[in-house]
């Protein structure tokens, strides 16, 4: 096994770690490949449904300790859904030129609501408000100059 990292959520199932995406901690969220994974599933569903589009939500406010949320990787992988069947399957990644709060605002404008929506990493029905991605999330309705219509579990 490399020692030179660990996913602490692949190999031993510790608790997701709290804080800022900029933390030191956050290292700890990267499963490997976790992306190519769930996209390959997701394609040889589209595939057996006939289904010729793939949408994937990576936007440019993924971070680097992401690596399979790089344009060269959403590139990439693009190229290679299009040989992997008979029937070519293109990857769509609209949000990848966005950050969050970008993809808030158009939102937004088309009426989404958002009340239905989480993107906490726990899991929960209640969003914790203190993973990462709950920060990013709270951040972007900040920016925006909006409340986020989610529920939280500590006080936001």
């Amino acid at each position: 096994m490399n020692t030179c990292f660990k996913s602490d959520l692949l190999i031993s199932g510790d608790k997701i770690p709290e804080g800022h995406y900029e933390s030191e901690n956050m290292k700890s969220t990267v499963v490997p490949n976790r992306n190519m994974i769930l996209i390959s599933i997701a394609a040889g569903y589209v595939i057996s449904e006939g289904i010729d589009s793939l949408f994937y939500g990576a936007h440019s406010g993924d971070h680097t300790i992401y690596p399979d949320c790089r344009p060269d990787f959403i590139k990439q992988l693009q190229q290679t859904l299009l040989l992997c069947d008979w029937n070519k399957v293109y990857l769509e990644a609209p949000f990848s030129a966005l950050n969050k709060a970008n993809i808030v605002k158009k939102g937004l404008s088309l009426g989404v609501d958002f009340s239905q929506t989480q993107t906490c990493y726990q899991g929960n029905e209640t969003a914790c408000g203190v993973c990462g991605s709950c920060i990013e999330r709270l951040e972007a309705f900040e920016l925006c100059g909006k409340k986020d219509p989610v529920k939280y579990c500590s006080k936001n």
